[in-house]
């Protein structure tokens, strides 16, 4: 078999809230690069090898690494985010839905976590 490492990129979505009950979701996609470090010498495509020819190990690997990973992401950190859309479609998507739904949409999210720096 021969995996293209481009295709295949690590994929979590991330939901954020603000300190007060008031302050809704926030939901945004990792970019990989970031998630990357958090599985050692596993790219990608080693991972989703794994998920078709040793499931267990595969699982055991993914939930390590996200679980390490999303522990270093919620500690106090600050946290660089850009829209995945160009302005002129971010505004034609949202205006079709309810105000705030576009925020808390972890199927689709519209924003993109790019860089996290420890505080």
């Amino acid at each position: 078999h021969h995996y293209d490492l481009q295709k295949y990129k690590f994929f979590l979505v991330s939901t954020f809230y603000g300190p007060k009950q008031s302050d809704g979701p926030i939901a945004c996609q990792v970019e990989s690069v970031l998630m990357e470090p958090f599985f050692g010498e596993y790219s990608p495509a080693e991972v989703r090898k794994f998920s078709r020819e040793d499931k267990v190990r595969g699982n055991r690997i993914v939930t390590q690494s996200s679980t390490a990973f999303i522990h270093e992401l919620s500690s106090l950190g600050r946290v660089h985010i850009k829209l995945m859309l160009k302005a002129d479609e971010f505004f034609e998507k949202i205006s079709s839905m309810p105000s705030d739904a576009w925020l808390e949409d972890t199927k689709n999210p519209l924003l993109m976590v790019v860089k996290r720096t420890s505080i």
